[in-house]
Formats: structure tokens, C-alpha cells, sequence
């Protein structure tokens, strides 16, 4: 029996040393090195050479880890220049991605079934093409930002309906990364979503019904290309949240509504550059 408690100590503690001190996760290394060997300046990271355990200790410089798994990649306002990894998504316990303000391009990668990652700031980047399944499976996603890259320059591309598996999003920034269509409705079922910045786009038709129900605070829609919006903007005075609404630079129509002033909350409105009455 003492034989037995003493073999459970020691295999508890063995395990709890492998906790502290384990190597990082295999796949997570592999994807780090190929997103290095892939920068045209790689040097801007001040990873180790040889090093083969970013979660350390110590841990490599922009890296953070939960035990041995990265969570978060923050190289925000670094100039790195290059592609990223198409298996990015592999980094199955990513929550926190900060990628902003860099000069990566090519591809985005999937973000497809990283069901743990909250915050993905992609934005001020080069990246020229968005792939079809990039949301799907984003079920804890709270704050997406992509705006100034040239996706999809040709076509355009707009909303799929696997968005709404984002159900806790809080902050859609999308500003002047070639949107187009028609904006979905289900963007206003969004319970949590306070932020939509979808400026500077190729978005055509109306602003839906729906968006009476939504709880935006700050909504820009300005400065749409090819031919913009249109339509009237009556739903607006109904969206009570509101303290910041642009819609210049499209072709609205019509009244502006007289009870937007009981949109109490509104401090930051731009209708200008339309065909308002």
C-alpha cells in the first residue's frame, strides 16, 4: 500500500514538472519555423537561430503560450514583409491574434476551426485574397479586423452566412478591403455587436430592416464605391444605440428621418454627399 501512495507522488509530481517545464507542442514549433523561413526579414523577430521551445522558459520574444500551446502571436508594427502559413489554423489553442500594421501578403490564412480565438487583428496589411472557409467554426470570436487590404481586388467578396457562428462578436472592423454586395441581415441579430466599421468598400442596395434591432454604437457605411448605397435610411432612427453614424459619400435617398434626434446617445453624424432631401 505504501509502495502504491509512493508511486502516485512521484507520478504526480513528474507530471506536474512536464507541465511547468514541457516543450512546446511539436505542430506549434513547426508552424512558427515555416512562418519565419517564409519572411523576407526574419531577423525583425529576435527569435533564436536554434531555439526549438518558443514557450520557453524563455519564452520567444512576441510568443505566449498556455502550458506547452501557443495562444497568442503579437508582431504588430513590426514591417514584417512575407506570406504567412497556410496552416496557421493548426494552432489549435491560438485566442489572440495581433498581426496589424505589418506588410504581410499572399493568401490569409484560414482561420477555420480555431473555435478558442477571440481577438484577430489582421488589418494594415497586403494580404490580396480571402478563402471561402476563412470563418467558419469562430464560435468564441469577439473582435475582427481586416480593414486596408486588397482582398479579392477583381471580384470583391462579401459576408458568408457561417459568420453567424460568431455569435459573441463585439467589433467588426472591415474598412477599404473590397466588400461588396449587399449587406447581409443577419449582421443585425448580432447580440453583442457594437462596433461596424464597413467604410471605404464596394457595397451596394440598402441597409436592411433588420439593423432596427441591432445595439451598434458606432455603424460607418461611408464612402462606398461603384455607385455606393442606396435607398432610404429610415432604419437608423431605430437603432437607439448609436453615437457615431456615417453614411457620406453614398447615393441614400429620400427624408432624413425626423425622429433620429430621439437618438439621444448620437454625437457623430455624417449624411453628407448623398441625395437626401
Amino acid at each position: 500500500m505504501v509502495a502504491v501512495q509512493i508511486r502516485i507522488a512521484v507520478t504526480f509530481f513528474l507530471s506536474l514538472i512536464l507541465v511547468v517545464f514541457s516543450v512546446t507542442d511539436p505542430n506549434d514549433l513547426a508552424i512558427l519555423n515555416q512562418l519565419r523561413k517564409g519572411l523576407e526579414n526574419p531577423e525583425l523577430l529576435k527569435w533564436p537561430a536554434n531555439g526549438d521551445d518558443p514557450c520557453g522558459p524563455p519564452s520567444w520574444p512576441h510568443i505566449f503560450c498556455s502550458g506547452n500551446r501557443v495562444s497568442q502571436i503579437q508582431v504588430q508594427d513590426m514591417n514584417l514583409q512575407g506570406p504567412l502559413p497556410q496552416n496557421l489554423n493548426q494552432l489549435s489553442k491560438l485566442w489572440n491574434l495581433g498581426l496589424q500594421r505589418n506588410q504581410f501578403s499572399g493568401v490569409l490564412p484560414s482561420l477555420r476551426g480555431l473555435t478558442e480565438l477571440q481577438y484577430a487583428y489582421l488589418d494594415y496589411n497586403n494580404f490580396d485574397t480571402i478563402p471561402p472557409d476563412f470563418f467558419l467554426g469562430l464560435v468564441n470570436l469577439q473582435v475582427l479586423a481586416l480593414d486596408y487590404n486588397p482582398l479579392n481586388a477583381t471580384t470583391g467578396w462579401s459576408l458568408p452566412p457561417m459568420l453567424q457562428e460568431s455569435a459573441q462578436l463585439t467589433n467588426l472592423s472591415l474598412m477599404n478591403c473590397n466588400l461588396a454586395g449587399p449587406l447581409p441581415d443577419f449582421l443585425g441579430s448580432f447580440s453583442s455587436l457594437t462596433e461596424l466599421k464597413l467604410s471605404l468598400n464596394r457595397i451596394s442596395g440598402g441597409i436592411p430592416a433588420t439593423f432596427k434591432d441591432s445595439v451598434f454604437s458606432m455603424f460607418w457605411l461611408n464612402g462606398q464605391s461603384g455607385g455606393g448605397m442606396t435607398g432610404p435610411i429610415d432604419v437608423v432612427a431605430s437603432m437607439g444605440s448609436l453615437t457615431s453614424l456615417w453614411l457620406h459619400g453614398n447615393h441614400f435617398s429620400g427624408k432624413i428621418p425626423k425622429d433620429i434626434g430621439s437618438v439621444v446617445s448620437l454625437k457623430d453624424l455624417n449624411v453628407n454627399s448623398n441625395d437626401l432631401v
